[in-house]
């Protein structure tokens, strides 16, 4: 009998699309496995589009938390409504539950099918939210360590979901029906006779979106260089949006046809409509993904607390343009009062782009206040960007690297083909110093939590020595963290210990100690394997050796 997994993704178009490599490597991992799908109904047709899916179950998760908040219904009617929807979930007996909406209700829904294994969150109604699988709890890590991150979401899906595997590309299938539907909608305005571009001006957040009036200039600007119309696309909220980057695009001069279809289409329309342009312009959005998934190229602009190489085009063949700022992309806790990351892009600059992309035109000779990128595969198969104009930290470009190829490495118990650097960091002395002082203060951890397990076995229990004695397991705890975080060296380890010491197992204070005592070891071996590489550094001429292997889970 093939394997059964039930995937849990209720939240966005984006990431519905972006599970597209997971599907693939499920089949590779188990092939014929069948797998369902639990999605929010308003992204059922989206859902429906995806492959290797058995079925796609829905259910009204937005009205929900609706009938919730606004207790339209009592607390047992939504119970009792609930369990029978979700009872052919329970009788399936999977062999494994992907949850990848990272909340407690879909946490509650996961520990509640009784699927044989469970990635991704999970609450039991006995038990507080644990994170299953060390891939979906880096997840949780990416938003505090953002400046390292060199993975992007749809390799997180995969490889928490599955494992590792041979690159497998975003796709998605457009029905026959909507294909038609989309050279009709085009006929009128010109047809396959114009290449189309597809305009996203809006986006779900103002913060991730560039400035309407920036768009119409650069649309302007695209057209006096080569011959395109422009489709735009959007929903009715962003009308107002894109109103004004047509009305900026006829007072510069724009003379090339624009096609409307903002709140005109499903979403399987829309995805059909990008697979007949040549290009996509726009923010970083869900139909961003879509035009992944059916082929068509992307310049991405990525500007507020967008970071590309989180959620950014998958795959090879697409551009992205960051502005050139200390604090892009900010933090999702901040709030902007100047939006100056939006000035850094300049009209005339994504025009040459775009016609870069449209025709092959030469590459911007001239850039400024931004970074661009083309999207890649790299070594190890896995999405990335690489740099084209413009200037990355040196600092940052290297512990990129680095924890790009300790974390993969880690998580998989692969060696990982990216080649190392062939330098020290600027900041190797002082990382090198600060690594050395927090080896005993792991040592102190280990200890600690050995004794406090060893203190849990006994009876009567010993309260006052285990209350004594997790107040200084507390305070060291607190020390290496405050340490750790001085240094991008061992920073990532510290934002990964705070996450496991508050994913620790277990409902008995044997289990739970135990836990704690398998997190402070694994920092520790963490720890020591990322001294011991920073040690080898300094017999190597300032040429950066292989990084030592250590798994951990």
């Amino acid at each position: 009998m093939s394997k059964q997994v039930l995937l849990i993704n209720i939240t966005r178009i984006g990431d519905l699309v972006q599970m597209g490599t997971l599907l693939q490597r499920l089949q590779y991992e188990w092939p014929g496995a069948a797998v369902d799908l639990v999605v929010d109904k308003r992204f059922a047709s989206v859902a429906c589009l995806l492959p290797h899916l058995r079925q796609v179950v829905t259910y009204d998760f937005h009205g929900l938390v609706d009938d919730s908040r606004a207790q339209a219904k009592d607390v047992v009617t939504l119970f009792q409504d609930m369990t029978k929807w979700a009872a052919p979930l329970v009788e399936a007996q999977y062999d494994r539950a992907i949850n990848l909406t990272f909340n407690r209700r879909s946490g509650l829904l996961a520990s509640y099918v009784g699927a044989k294994e469970i990635r991704g969150i999970a609450a039991p109604k006995d038990g507080d939210v644990a994170i299953h699988n060390p891939w979906m709890a880096y997840l949780t890590d990416v938003h505090t360590q953002r400046s390292f991150n060199q993975f992007n979401l749809v390799d997180i899906y995969a490889l928490g979901g599955s494992g590792p595997g041979p690159f497998a590309p975003l796709s998605i299938t457009v029905p026959p029906n909507t294909e038609q539907w989309a050279r009709e909608f085009l006929s009128p305005h010109g047809g396959d006779e114009i290449s189309w571009v597809a305009v996203q001006i809006g986006a779900s957040d103002a913060m991730k979106a560039w400035r309407p009036e920036l768009f119409g200039q650069t649309l302007a600007s695209l057209s006096r260089q080569t011959t395109v119309g422009y489709v735009f696309i959007g929903t009715e909220e962003e009308r107002n949006a894109s109103l004004i980057a047509q009305r900026t695009y006829r007072q510069a001069g724009g003379t090339s046809p624009l096609c409307e279809a903002i709140g005109r289409t499903t979403l399987p329309q829309l995805a059909a409509l990008l697979a007949q342009c040549r290009l996509l312009l726009t923010n970083d959005t869900g139909p961003m993904h879509l035009a992944v998934g059916v082929g068509t190229p992307v310049v991405d602009l990525s500007v507020g607390h967008v970071d590309f190489h989180e959620t950014g085009p998958y795959g090879p063949g697409h551009w992205i343009v960051q502005p050139d700022m200390p604090c892009a992309p900010c933090g999702f806790d901040q709030v902007c009062f100047h939006h100056a990351c939006n000035d850094r892009l300049v009209p005339d600059q994504i025009a040459a782009l775009c016609g870069h992309v449209l025709t092959g035109a030469t590459f911007p000779r001239m850039t400024t206040g931004v970074k661009i990128y083309r999207s890649r595969i790299d070594e190890d198969g896995l999405g990335n960007a690489q740099l084209c104009a413009g200037r990355e930290d040196p600092l940052i470009s290297w512990y990129s690297r680095f924890w790009r190829r300790f974390w993969y490495e880690q998580f998989t118990g692969v060696s990982c083909q990216i080649p190392p650097l062939e330098e020290r960091p600027s900041d190797w002395e002082d990382a090198s110093r600060l690594l050395q002082r927090l080896a005993p203060l792991a040592t102190t951890l280990v200890s600690h939590a050995q004794e406090m397990v060893r203190l849990s076995k006994q009876h009567p229990l010993p309260v006052s020595a285990l209350q004594q004695l997790q107040l200084r397991e507390r305070e060291a705890r607190q020390r290496a963290v405050a340490l750790s975080l001085q240094s991008p060296s061992a920073a990532s380890l510290a934002v990964a210990l705070l996450r496991d010491t508050h994913n620790d197992d277990g409902n008995e204070l044997i289990t739970m100690v135990q836990s704690r005592l398998a997190t402070y070891q694994r920092w520790q071996t963490r720890l020591a394997t990322v001294a011991g590489y920073f040690r080898s550094l300094r017999n190597t001429g300032g040429r950066s050796p292989a990084l030592p292997m250590a798994r951990s889970a």
